[in-house]
């Protein structure tokens, strides 16, 4: 166990051996990673303390330190983030618009694509001739595979294929009270598949974004608001999923994961 380490030169070779790394990451059990400090404790101010030494060395912990059990593995990775411009969405939804979406009550996943998801994706700049809606994917596991569907997947053009089109953003539609997590092992074997910029997992009473690494790296989630922040963060949200800032950092990524040829 270490004792009186500097956290910061703790940090440092973390981010040594990350960029030392083959695969671009390092897992450690967090009751591990906890003694790496020679705290007898994670308290709530260590663990902030801790998080920003690691966010200013451009690391991300997944899960956040917060999050993780005493015997959970985190995941340490150091992910390459578009820029994001400061953008305001014009025209922007209306009070009604958001006062529809809070009040909203759906009785299935469907009813949560169709009147809240796809929605507000237009309002994000998508158009219709952009959206895919039951989006087929054939799924492999091992040496056998089936037909799925994405509930949504929005393209650059209108040009709705993975291979000859640019898929820009996946969704995903879950009932209410599932949570922003609810079947996320399952979009991102989706994502591997269809390689958006990002994807997104929604519940109508969560949003949660999602910057795809190419499946090297653990993902990084950008984004979680809940329904009733739609109003305060809704600029945010245009600013890093319009169709633009999505096609770059898309773009952007394909060069940095296979410079010699197509992602």
């Amino acid at each position: 166990m270490a004792v009186n380490k500097d956290p910061a030169e703790i940090v440092a070779n973390l981010r040594g051996s990350i960029e030392a790394s083959q695969h671009g990451l390092r897992k450690l059990r967090a009751y591990r990673f906890k003694d790496l400090f020679g705290f007898p404790a994670w308290s709530p101010a260590r663990r902030k303390m801790v998080s920003k030494r690691l966010a200013d060395e451009g690391i991300v912990v997944q899960p956040p330190l917060d999050e993780a059990g005493h015997g959970d593995w985190l995941v340490f990775s150091m992910p390459t983030l578009p820029e994001v411009r400061r953008q305001h969405a014009e025209p922007r939804p209306s009070d009604a618009t958001f006062g529809f979406w809070e009040k909203l009550n759906p009785g299935s996943e469907l009813e949560v694509e169709m009147h809240f998801a796809a929605p507000l994706f237009q309002a994000l700049g998508y158009t219709e001739e952009q959206e895919a809606a039951g989006f087929g994917i054939t799924v492999w596991d091992g040496a056998s595979h089936h037909r799925s569907e994405a509930d949504l997947v929005y393209f650059a053009t209108g040009v709705k294929d993975v291979d000859a089109g640019e898929p820009l953003v996946l969704v995903e539609c879950k009932m209410p009270g599932k949570g922003p997590n609810a079947g996320l092992g399952q979009v991102q074997s989706y994502a591997f598949i269809i390689k958006p910029a990002y994807y997104v997992i929604t519940d109508l009473d969560n949003l949660a974004v999602w910057n795809y690494q190419g499946g090297a790296i653990p993902d990084v989630r950008v984004i979680e608001v809940k329904n009733g922040e739609l109003r305060e963060r809704f600029d945010y949200l245009y600013a890093v999923l319009n169709p633009k800032a999505a096609l770059e950092a898309r773009r952007e990524k394909a060069k940095r994961l296979n410079p010699s040829g197509a992602w």
